[in-house]
C-alpha cells in the first residue's frame, strides 16, 4: 500500500510538472487531413515520427560518420495539404510557468514524502488514521492546506544551502532589487498582468533551493524566466556565451496563416542544392508543424504582445543564441517539409551551423565568508542617466561631461544581436535594422541616394506622372554626419516639389530619442507635441541636475556662455544630430530643476514630465529642409518596430502629420538603461525600463504599441511576386490621400 501511494504521488507530480503530455499522446497518435483522420505513420516515419509530434522542439545529435555538409532532398508525391492541415494543439508553458511548476512539484513531493514517512506502513494503521493520511496526501497533491485548523507536524530541517546556492540567491536578489527600486512600469504590470515581483522572486528562489546540484546554465534559465515575467521588450538579461546555432533561411507568417520562406541565403543554399523560392511554404520543422515550433519559441519570449512575440520567434527559429538565454540546438540536422509552387511536398534535411560554447561553465566560486544571500551589496548599476561613457578627454569641460551623461536610449536591448544577425546575412531585407527593407520600389525612379550613403531614399513617378518621395529609416542611430545627409534628402524632396512622402519604418529597433526628434523636425512646419514620461530617479540624478545648474550659474556669473552653446555646430556637441541651442539649454535647466524638486518632495517615481524638457519638437531652422505641411506622409509600420520605432509613429499620428499603414507596433513604451552586475554566473548585462510614457491622447505605449490607420499584412503572393500586392496597396493609399486634397487623416482610436 505504501509503495502504491508513493507511485501515485510521483505520477501526479509528473502530470502537474508536464501538463502537455496528455495532449502530446493524442497529438502523436493522429494527423488530421481534409478527408478525415489517418495514422501518423501514413507519412514516412522519418518525415513525421509519431514520437516527436507532441514533444518540445529538440534536435538529435548527428550520427557518427553522417554527412554534415550536404542537404538531403527528396520530392514526395504527397499533396501539400496533407501536412498543412491542423494537427492537435498542445498545451505548452513558458519558462516562468515551468519554473513555477518545478517549484510546486518539489514542494508537493517533499510534503507527500514527509506524510508517508511519518505514517509508516499504511497496512498496519488504524482505519481512522489511514483515512486521515489519505486525505492529507490528497490535499498535499492539490497544493491545499489542512482543514480544520489542525496543527501540522514540524517539518524536518531542510538541508543547508550549498555555497553555489547561496551565491545564486545573492545574485538573484541583486537582480530582483534592481526591478524593485529602478523599474518604472511596475504598477502598469501589476494592473495589466497581475504581476507580483515578490512572487516571481520567491518562485525562482525556491527553484534554486530545490536543486542542490543546480548548474550555472540552469540558474541562467531561471534568471531569464524571471526577467521575462515582466513582459517588457526593454527588459532583458544577457550572458557571456559563444554558443550559436543558425540555419540559412528565415520564415514569416502570412496573412493566410502560412509560414513561408521569407529569405534564403543563396551563398549557403544555392538554387541547385535548394530549389525553393521565396513564398514556398515551410510545412513542418523537425517533424512538427512550423506554427507549433514558432509558438513554442514565442512562449519563451515573455508573453508581451502576441503578434510581436510570434514575429520575434520567426527570427529566432533559425537563429538561436545562448547569450540571450535561448536554448540552442547542439548540432545535428533539422528536417523540413516544404511545399513548392509545383504543388509537391518535399523533404529536406540540413545541418545546423553550430558554434559550441567556449566560455567555461561552473568554475569554482570564490567567497571569503562575507556572503549574505539576502544582502543587496555589490549592485553596481550604471548611472541612471546613461550607459557607460568613454573617459572624457582632458580638455573636456565639466559642462560637456554632464551633457554626455544624458541617456537618450530608446532601443530594443537586442539591437546589438539584430546587428550581428544582419552582418551574417547582409542581404536579408527581412532583418531588423536592414538598410533596405522588403518594401518594393514604388515606381519609376527619377533620383536616388548613393549606395554608400547612410539612407536609402529616392524620388519616383507614379502612373499619373506625379513626383513622390521615399525614404527608409532603418533605425534611430544617426549622428551629426548622418543627419546632415537626412537634411539634404529632405531639401532635395522639397526642391523637386514632391506631392507626397512615403517613410519606410518597418523592422525598426529604435535608437536615440534625440535622433528621432531630429528626424521629426524636418517633417512639419509646426511644432510637434511629444509624449510625457514618468521617471524613476535617485540621488545620482539629483547630483547630475545640481552639477548642471551650478555649472550654468558659474558660467553666467563669469559672463561666459556655457561652452556647448558657443560650439553648438561642432559634431561633438550635437546629440545624435540634435543641436545644443539656447532653447535646448533652457529645456535642460527646466528638467534639472524638475528632478531636484521631485526628489526633494520624496518622489522617486516622478509626476508626468517631458523627458529632458523637450515638450515640442520645433521645425528645423532651415525651412528649405522641412517638408511642407500640405505634403501628405504615409508611414509604414509593423510588429517589429520597437521603442523609438513606437515613439516616432506615435508622434506623427497624434499630431495628425502622417497616415500609418501596416501593422500595430511592438509597444516598448519608455526609455531603457543598462546595469553592470558583478557575479560569477556569466551574467553580462541587464537592461530595464526607467521611464514609462504617455501619449498626447492620454494612452500608454507600453504593451499597446501604435495602431495603423490602414491595416495591411503581407501575403504568400507578396513573397512570391516581389511584394507586388503590397506595392499596389501603398500606391492606392497614396492616391486616396492625394485625392482627399491632402487633408490630415482622421485619428483612429487605439
Amino acid at each position: 500500500m505504501s509503495i502504491l501511494k508513493r507511485s501515485f504521488a510521483a505520477l501526479i507530480s509528473l502530470l502537474i510538472a508536464c501538463p502537455s503530455w496528455s495532449a502530446a499522446a493524442a497529438a502523436a497518435a493522429r494527423v488530421r487531413v481534409s478527408g478525415g483522420a489517418i495514422p501518423a505513420l501514413a507519412l514516412p516515419r522519418e518525415v513525421l515520427p509519431a514520437s516527436t509530434l507532441g514533444k518540445p522542439l529538440s534536435l538529435p545529435a548527428p550520427a557518427p560518420g553522417s554527412s554534415r555538409g550536404v542537404l538531403a532532398l527528396a520530392p514526395q508525391a504527397v499533396p501539400a495539404a496533407a501536412a498543412r492541415d491542423e494537427i492537435a494543439a498542445e498545451l505548452r508553458e513558458g519558462p516562468a510557468a515551468q519554473a513555477a511548476a518545478r517549484t510546486r512539484v518539489a514542494q508537493m513531493a517533499s510534503e507527500v514524502a514527509r506524510l508517508l514517512g511519518e505514517a509508516g506502513p499504511a497496512a498496519q494503521a488504524a482505519d481512522e488514521k489511514a483515512s486521515r493520511l489519505g486525505a492529507n496526501v490528497f490535499q498535499a497533491l492539490l497544493g491545499e492546506s489542512r482543514a480544520g485548523g489542525q496543527a501540522e507536524p514540524a517539518a524536518p530541517a531542510a538541508k543547508p544551502a550549498t555555497l553555489t546556492q547561496k551565491m545564486m540567491l545573492h545574485t538573484l536578489y541583486q537582480v530582483a532589487s534592481i526591478f524593485a527600486e529602478q523599474y518604472a512600469p511596475i504598477d502598469r504590470k501589476k494592473e495589466r498582468f497581475k504581476f507580483v515581483l515578490k512572487r516571481e522572486y520567491e518562485l525562482a528562489k525556491a527553484a534554486v533551493l530545490a536543486d542542490p546540484e543546480i548548474t550555472a546554465h540552469r540558474f541562467q534559465d531561471l534568471l531569464y524566466a524571471f526577467v521575462l515575467s515582466l513582459r517588457d521588450y526593454h527588459v532583458s538579461i544577457s550572458f557571456h556565451s559563444t554558443e550559436v546555432a543558425r540555419l540559412p533561411f528565415f520564415v514569416h507568417r502570412t496573412a493566410e496563416g502560412k509560414y513561408v520562406l521569407a529569405y534564403i541565403d543563396r551563398e549557403k543554399l544555392p538554387e541547385d542544392a535548394f530549389p525553393f523560392q521565396m513564398g514556398d511554404e515551410v510545412v513542418t520543422f523537425d517533424g512538427r508543424p512550423v506554427a507549433d515550433a514558432v509558438q513554442e519559441l514565442a512562449d519563451t519570449l515573455g508573453g508581451n504582445t502576441k503578434r510581436t512575440d510570434l514575429e520575434l520567434a520567426e527570427l529566432f527559429l533559425t537563429n538561436r543564441r545562448r547569450s540571450r538565454g535561448m536554448q540552442v540546438p547542439r548540432g545535428g540536422d533539422v528536417r523540413l517539409q516544404i511545399a513548392a509552387e509545383d504543388g509537391k511536398l518535399y523533404r529536406v534535411q540540413m545541418p545546423w551551423d553550430y558554434t559550441p560554447e567556449l566560455v567555461p561553465q561552473d568554475a569554482p566560486l570564490r567567497d571569503e565568508g562575507l556572503l549574505d544571500s539576502e544582502a543587496a551589496s555589490g549592485i553596481q548599476p550604471q548611472s541612471v542617466l546613461d550607459e557607460p561613457v568613454a573617459a572624457p578627454r582632458p580638455e573636456a569641460s565639466l559642462f560637456k561631461r554632464l551633457l554626455r551623461q544624458v541617456n537618450d536610449k530608446f532601443a530594443h536591448p537586442l539591437a546589438d544581436v539584430f546587428a550581428e544577425m544582419l552582418k551574417e546575412a547582409a542581404g536579408n531585407p527581412c532583418m531588423i535594422g536592414a538598410k533596405q527593407s522588403f518594401v518594393p520600389v514604388l515606381g519609376e525612379v527619377l533620383w536616388q541616394t548613393p549606395e554608400d550613403g547612410h539612407f536609402y531614399a529616392y524620388i519616383f513617378k507614379d502612373a499619373r506622372g506625379r513626383k513622390l518621395g521615399f525614404i527608409r529609416i532603418a533605425a534611430y542611430d544617426s549622428g551629426a554626419k548622418e543627419n546632415k545627409q537626412y537634411a539634404e534628402i529632405m531639401a532635395r524632396f522639397r526642391a523637386e516639389g514632391i506631392a507626397a512622402l512615403v517613410i519606410d519604418q518597418v523592422h525598426n529597433p529604435g535608437g536615440s530619442i534625440f535622433d528621432l526628434d531630429k528626424k521629426v523636425s524636418h517633417l512639419s512646419q509646426k511644432p510637434m507635441r511629444t509624449p510625457k514620461h514618468r521617471l524613476i530617479i535617485g540621488e545620482g540624478d539629483a547630483q547630475w541636475a545640481a552639477d548642471l545648474l551650478l555649472q550654468i550659474m558659474r558660467s553666467s556669473q563669469g559672463g561666459h556662455a556655457p561652452p556647448a552653446k558657443a560650439e553648438a555646430e561642432t559634431e561633438e556637441d550635437n546629440w545624435s544630430g540634435y543641436p545644443v541651442t539656447e532653447k535646448f539649454m533652457v529645456l535642460m535647466v527646466r528638467f534639472a530643476q524638475f528632478i531636484l524638486k521631485q526628489l526633494g518632495a520624496g518622489k522617486r517615481f516622478t509626476d508626468l514630465t517631458h523627458l529632458w524638457g523637450v515638450d515640442d519638437i520645433d521645425p528645423a531652422p532651415n525651412s528649405d529642409e522641412v517638408i511642407p505641411d500640405d505634403v501628405p506622409i504615409l508611414l509604414l509600420t509593423d510588429a517589429l518596430d520597437f521603442s523609438g520605432g513606437d515613439f516616432f509613429p506615435a508622434i506623427m499620428k497624434d499630431n495628425g502629420r502622417a497616415t500609418l499603414m501596416g501593422v500595430r507596433t511592438a509597444g516598448a513604451g519608455g526609455a531603457v538603461k543598462s546595469y553592470s552586475l558583478p557575479n560569477q554566473f556569466g551574467i553580462a548585462a541587464l537592461n530595464a525600463t526607467w521611464t514609462i510614457a504617455e501619449r498626447t491622447i492620454g494612452q500608454p505605449i507600453e504593451n499597446l504599441g501604435v495602431a495603423p490607420h490602414v491595416d495591411y499584412e503581407l501575403t504568400q503572393r507578396d513573397f512570391r511576386m516581389g511584394f507586388a500586392d503590397y506595392r499596389s496597396a501603398i500606391l492606392r493609399t497614396l492616391g486616396d490621400l492625394l485625392a482627399k486634397n491632402r487633408k490630415s487623416p482622421r485619428r483612429r482610436d487605439d
